[in-house]
């Protein structure tokens, strides 16, 4: 399969870091955006491209998504104060539809949103996060779904935790889901990984993601 480039959003994070290791690991070559490039581990990778910015700067997503094959994008809320998921989400397919070729934008949501269940999403409103942050993350859902243009896949993983990843996960469209296994950070990235050439999981339904 001949290599791709990527850009790449939430590069310094958990998820986003594991993803970036297994795309170079898979030959791919990366345009990463991040605020603080010296916390970017892949940085001195000569498959990689650094773009000092931010994922809520319409320029910044623009100049990291011009000439990507697929975007991936691994932002989460970094805490209560401050909330980028639906600003990410418009400032991506904005830049994604200006390709000539629009390439396929892959997101990270969690489940709970978009209706994907009702008891997760009870749970996440009154101890998993704070209402503005669960309403950020319902917006960035919903116009992922109404996308016309741009290929998206929309990604809903449960309950990570930063155990060792397996290689082993299941993903599933249909919904809801009240009850699922964890799954390490690391699968969630194997996933997005074969997503990123998968054209299977296309769609804006939303894939649930959990452990095996």
């Amino acid at each position: 399969m001949p290599s791709l480039t990527i850009a790449l959003l939430g590069a310094t994070g958990n998820v986003g870091g594991h993803y970036a290791r297994q795309a170079l690991e898979a030959g791919h070559a990366l345009r990463a955006l991040a605020r603080t490039v010296t916390k970017l581990t892949i940085a001195e990778h000569p498959s990689v491209t650094t773009i000092q910015g931010d994922a809520t700067s319409p320029d910044d997503v623009a100049q990291v998504v011009d000439g990507a094959d697929v975007v991936a994008s691994c932002v989460g809320n970094p805490n209560r104060s401050l909330h980028i998921m639906e600003a990410t989400a418009n400032n991506v397919l904005a830049a994604a539809v200006r390709q000539p070729d629009p390439p396929r934008c892959i997101f990270i949501s969690t489940i709970g949103v978009g209706g994907s269940s009702w008891l997760i999403g009870a749970i996440l409103r009154i101890i998993g996060r704070d209402p503005a942050g669960f309403a950020d993350y319902e917006a960035a859902d919903l116009r992922i779904r109404d996308e016309k243009t741009v290929p998206v896949t929309l990604v809903r993983p449960y309950a990570l935790t930063d155990k060792p990843g397996t290689g082993c996960y299941r993903a599933t469209t249909k919904s809801p889901i009240h009850f699922a296994r964890p799954i390490a950070r690391a699968d969630v990235a194997s996933f997005l990984l074969d997503a990123t050439t998968n054209p299977q999981w296309d769609g804006p339904n939303g894939i649930q993601v959990t452990g095996a």
